[in-house]
């Protein structure tokens, strides 16, 4: 049966009861490590919308500071990785504390294959935004599941190739990408949040993520663990 947009939310929002602790200061030291490495040239928001590795417009026409802002939002993946566990566990295990998911896409082998992946995404989506910019927004979304599929396949054990979870991003979000952008319609609750003088993004943030993750597991199931 068809899980519907506002069941996947529905179930992301009980997943975060009785975690919002953990949630809120995982966020807390994310936004931290983010304004430590690339200061006021890259915004919460943008941290959080493009938590992914398709922030390219930034990156590589931001007049100083890129490499930092590179490196800022690859270090923000950990925040995709760490809600995908927490809506797979429910319960977060007892390693994954909030400083150490913090890092996780540096543990449990991670780092290479999602470091390589972060990185040829960014690449991918700038040279399609070079036919003009709506051709790297369709991109963008075409690849937005990268990261968490290179953590399932890490998990599963698999030998994960450079353009591997590219590919396969690619195929699940055929016929996804309308999907994706409907569901993630948070631009309401972020400009709330702004409002809040950013205080909002602490819970903001968490939801956007759990419910992003939740679309994930939704579509790919178990797919890429076996």
């Amino acid at each position: 049966m068809k899980v519907t947009r506002k069941e996947m939310k529905r179930d992301a929002k009980q997943t975060l009861r009785g975690n919002w602790g953990w949630a809120v200061l995982l966020t807390l030291i994310d936004i931290a490590i983010v304004y430590a490495l690339s200061g006021s040239g890259h915004s919460i928001d943008q941290s959080y919308i493009n938590y992914d590795g398709t922030n390219v417009f930034m990156q590589l026409f931001s007049p100083t500071g890129s490499i930092l802002i590179w490196v800022a939002d690859f270090i923000a993946l950990s925040m995709s990785i760490s809600f995908l566990h927490l809506i797979d566990n429910r319960n977060l295990p007892e390693n994954e504390k909030a400083y150490r998911a913090a890092f996780s896409v540096f543990t449990e082998n991670r780092f290479g294959p999602e470091c390589i992946t972060f990185i040829l995404t960014s690449i991918f989506t700038f040279l399609w935004s070079l036919l003009l910019i709506i051709p790297g927004i369709i991109k963008s979304y075409s690849y937005s599941m990268s990261a968490y599929i290179v953590n399932d396949m890490v998990a599963s054990g698999k030998q994960v190739g450079a353009t591997d979870g590219i590919r396969a991003s690619r195929e699940l979000m055929d016929g996804h990408k309308m999907d994706l952008f409907i569901f993630l319609s948070f631009l309401g609750w972020f400009i709330l949040a702004g409002i809040s003088c950013g205080i909002g993004y602490l819970w903001v943030g968490p939801y956007y993520l759990s419910a992003k993750a939740k679309f994930y597991r939704n579509i790919a199931g178990d797919k890429f663990l076996k």
